[in-house]
């Protein structure tokens, strides 16, 4: 007998051609109508429509769209899980959250953080920075020859909050001085509206740091959504200290955080990138990001598909050509690796995100360490704890959060999107269905569908054509 894998997908693209996407194995091939039909056969249950001896019997199993036997195909997806246990077993955290204080001065509408901590927030110690930064110089020791053989560096990220407050300072450079004293790259995800408390600071060490600061739309848009605690709208401070960044020579990813409210506004703001040549020389980096609602209760969020379909009709190129580079979204994100034919790192999604992959840690004021920055500074769902000594672990919440895979989720087992999901979102299946495990579903196949029907299907044509 012979089966075809429900993780194969079909695409029209015309009349006489098809496109056939394995979710599993990553691969990519174009059929004709004829074959089409027998495939579905195939699918409809006649195990014999595709003779054995036919050359597309031989493609269609080597691609791994084809199996004799159920027990093959099971034996593929060992072998997958058997790959993805050795990739967890072998990774190591490489990207260090650090929250110095959860404090803000502004009440932007979206912000998953509550008002509460940016008003009653506390400032981590000194002490507890140090043991932070001695964990992370045991992981870039105890890993010193995958990180030479990969030419990979650690990373810190300097979270909050907004962690440029004045009353930060001391803790920032001292994060600023152990990162180049140890060749660990540095982000800073800040509101941008303090950075002349930091100007100094930030151009002598733009060597090592990279700042991320966001800019919502328009000036009327903008300020009804990032807004100081005094009310008063942040947009014409944000765009001043942008230009006196680019004027420093400092690197500066600046994100459009996406939903209802704005995506109509994207060539907006393109327009004031442009017209303040804010992308001329290089320093800046624009890029989107959805606004995520983990309560599901939100009007004007937009699922991937819907963000994907809006921006691409306003002109945003998936290959980096436009002025938005790319799109920071689980799904999207994944899709534009996935379709890219110069990605060197194609195998499929287990992990949903690297909350779930053990690559991030968060470290707030309160000494816990989640896997999540949705639950730093929320005393819930912690992971581990630090203090001046270094950290240590529950070891079972641990590994329920790093290594939630799709092979672990009972709801995934049947599902053909699986391996281009990775699970969902656990933060979502918390709030929304108390448990990590009952997962909520993501976008992923309208989204897909979106991605190959305006994206790949249209590339692949006008490379026929040309």
């Amino acid at each position: 007998m012979a089966i075809i894998t429900k993780y194969c997908l079909t695409y029209k693209m015309n009349e006489n051609e098809h496109l056939l996407i394995n979710t599993v194995t990553g691969a990519l091939d174009i059929i004709d109508t004829p074959s089409l039909n027998l495939i579905n056969e195939v699918k409809a249950g006649n195990s014999d429509a595709i003779s054995k001896k036919s050359q597309l019997y031989s493609d269609l199993q080597k691609r791994g769209y084809l199996f004799e036997t159920p027990k093959d195909e099971l034996a593929l997806l060992q072998k997958v899980k058997s790959y993805s246990d050795f990739l967890y077993n072998n990774s190591f955290p490489s990207e260090f959250i650090i929250l110095p204080t959860l404090g803000c001065n502004l009440r932007c509408t979206y912000c998953f953080e509550d008002d509460a901590q940016h008003v009653n927030h506390c400032k981590m110690t000194k002490e507890q920075l140090e043991g932070i930064l001695k964990y992370i110089k045991e992981i870039k020791e105890s890993h010193k020859e995958i990180l030479e053989k990969n030419k990979q560096k650690l990373k810190i990220r300097i979270f909050g909050g907004e962690p440029l407050l004045p009353g930060n300072k001391e803790l920032v450079i001292r994060i600023l001085e152990f990162s180049r004293d140890n060749n660990v790259e540095v982000n800073i995800v800040s509101n941008g509206t303090l950075v002349d408390y930091y100007m100094e600071t930030l151009v002598e060490f733009k060597d090592v740091i990279n700042l991320q600061i966001t800019l919502d739309g328009q000036k009327d848009i903008h300020d009804k959504r990032r807004i100081r605690a005094d009310g008063k709208g942040t947009f014409d401070a944000i765009c001043k200290n942008i230009t006196k960044l680019i004027d420093n020579n400092i690197r500066i990813a600046l994100r459009v955080n996406v939903d209802a409210e704005n995506i109509s506004g994207i060539n907006e703001i393109e327009k004031i990138i442009i017209d303040n040549q804010w992308n001329k020389h290089g320093y800046v980096i624009p890029y989107f990001s959805p606004v995520v609602d983990f309560s599901g209760t939100s009007t004007t969020v937009l699922e991937e598909s819907e963000l994907l379909e809006g921006l691409l009709k306003s002109g945003y190129k998936t290959d980096g050509s436009s002025t938005f580079k790319s799109v920071v979204s689980p799904c999207i994100g994944y899709l534009n690796m996935f379709f890219n034919p110069h990605s060197k790192h194609k195998f499929c999604k287990t992990h949903y995100c690297g909350a779930t992959s053990k690559n991030e840690l968060c470290f707030s004021p309160d000494g816990l360490v989640t896997s999540c920055i949705t639950y730093s500074g929320k005393g819930k769902h912690s992971i581990g704890t630090f203090d001046e000594n270094g950290v240590t672990f529950d070891q079972e919440a641990y590994l329920a959060w790093t290594d939630r895979n799709v092979f672990k989720i009972q709801k995934c087992g049947n599902c053909k999107y699986a391996f281009l999901c990775g699970g969902g979102c656990p933060i979502k299946a918390i709030d929304q269905n108390g448990s990590m495990e009952d997962v909520v579903c993501s976008d992923i196949k309208s989204t897909i569908d979106t991605y190959v029907n305006e994206v790949v299907i249209p590339t692949l044509t006008a490379g026929e054509s040309a």
